[in-house]
């Protein structure tokens, strides 16, 4: 019964933020009174429930979707190896420790308009993701790597560990909370990053492609409605893969809410 009355708190604390905010977002609309500028929420809500309905709404939605997904799934993959190669080996760590310093600090715009003249437009995206959150899954990755408890390394040789062993029982769990974190902050670089990418490149299908068209033909009412739908999908996708992640490291016995790290 506690559990439900906690729940209930919850949802009722929730849903009043939210009422505020809207209340907050009707008023500045009031003193504004230019649609042009902000609309009304009920005028997004209108526009939303119009465009919603129409097939092309999940096909923007769904191509920006998989492209940003795969540039992301692309950065933690090759995040994790390119870590582990550059711990086992100083002078790759050396050579390519500048370049993921560069591409931190490199700006999407910069990014987008290098990589827009040496491919096609609809992958653009794809790899303005994977820069972007790139850097961050290696430097966690490799801040974890370093932080492995040495006596326990020490005892994994004495024990005769195979190298599998010591990755599964030393390094792991280890590394772990370090890398959700990173993951955790990646989702929202990685939507960010590829709508800003497809706001520059305009590819076909694409959110950022309607974003810009809204602009041109100042349809306010519809750009927050992409808007709200980028951000939306992002918390899915972030809570999806989040799960998945917490799930893997209670599976293996990491208590993931006792150790947080995340460098950026």
């Amino acid at each position: 019964m506690k559990i439900f009355t906690t729940q209930n708190k919850k949802l009722i604390s929730k849903t009043a933020i939210l009422i505020v905010w809207l209340l907050f977002w009707q008023i500045l609309f009031i003193i504004v009174k230019k649609q042009i500028l902000i609309p009304s929420p009920i005028s997004v809500v209108k526009t939303f429930f119009y465009i919603c309905f129409k097939l092309s709404f999940w096909f923007t939605i769904f191509h920006s979707f998989i492209r940003i997904l795969i540039g992301y799934l692309f950065s933690v993959l090759l995040g994790i190896l390119f870590a582990v190669l550059c711990h086992h080996n100083k002078i790759l760590y050396q050579f390519f420790s500048p370049a993921i310093h560069v591409m931190k600090a490199t700006p999407v715009a910069s990014f987008s308009i290098i990589v827009l003249l040496w491919i096609r437009t609809d992958f653009v995206p794809v790899v303005i993701s994977f820069l972007m959150v790139f850097p961050l899954i290696w430097i966690n990755i490799s801040i974890g790597i370093q932080q492995t408890e040495k006596q326990y390394l020490e005892m994994a040789k004495v024990y005769g560990f195979s190298a599998f062993k010591t990755c599964r029982y030393i390094y792991i769990p280890s590394v772990m909370p370090y890398f959700i974190s990173a993951c955790h902050a990646g989702i929202g670089m990685a939507w960010k990053a590829g709508i800003a990418a497809e706001v520059i490149c305009t590819p076909n299908i694409s959110i950022g492609k309607k974003i810009y068209e809204t602009k041109i033909y100042l349809e306010t009412a519809e750009l927050f409605v992409w808007t709200i739908c980028a951000i939306l999908f992002s918390i899915l996708l972030e809570k999806i893969f989040l799960k998945l992640l917490y799930h893997i490291s209670k599976r293996i016995g990491i208590s993931y809410e006792n150790k947080s790290n995340t460098t950026i």
